[in-house]
């Protein structure tokens, strides 16, 4: 039988070239991540309770961002796909009548760890990680 998340159309996808891995979201707020080496799925977590509506990744392919159609945003660890960050109710949509374009529209990272994001609200928000963020995976490896 195939998982949950299998059964949803991904809406966004982000490709990590170091480390060749695909990363999808969907409507349903799954996010997958495909190796495409292997040409299999090695993990599928639900991020968001909504759709996914943008998804990017750092340059240096240590975390990703999601955005959801309710105005969340969460940043996730690539390897191990864990939570590090949620900013929630970044982009939420003001009232019942503005449903579709509701949330986080765009995601750009940027050096720094800033991430800025562009919602359905008509803001465009700066928030930049905490330091802890900025530790060089080389020496997260020593550690």
């Amino acid at each position: 039988m195939r998982s949950p998340a299998m059964r949803t159309v991904a809406t966004v996808l982000q490709y990590a070239p170091k480390q060749q891995l695909l990363i999808t979201g969907g409507r349903k707020g799954f996010v997958c991540v495909f190796d495409i080496r292997q040409r299999q799925l090695l993990h599928t977590f639900q991020a968001h309770d909504s759709a996914i509506k943008a998804l990017a990744l750092d340059a240096y392919e240590d975390f990703f961002v999601t955005g959801s159609a309710e105005g969340n945003m969460k940043v996730w660890k690539l390897a191990g796909h864990g939570l590090m960050h949620s900013f929630s109710t970044e982009h939420a949509k003001q009232s019942i009548f503005r449903n579709i374009g509701a949330g986080v529209m765009q995601v750009e990272t940027c050096p720094g760890n800033r991430i800025f994001t562009c919602g359905a609200d008509g803001t465009l928000k700066m928030r930049v990680l905490p330091d802890s963020y900025n530790i060089p995976s080389s020496l997260v490896d020593i550690l």
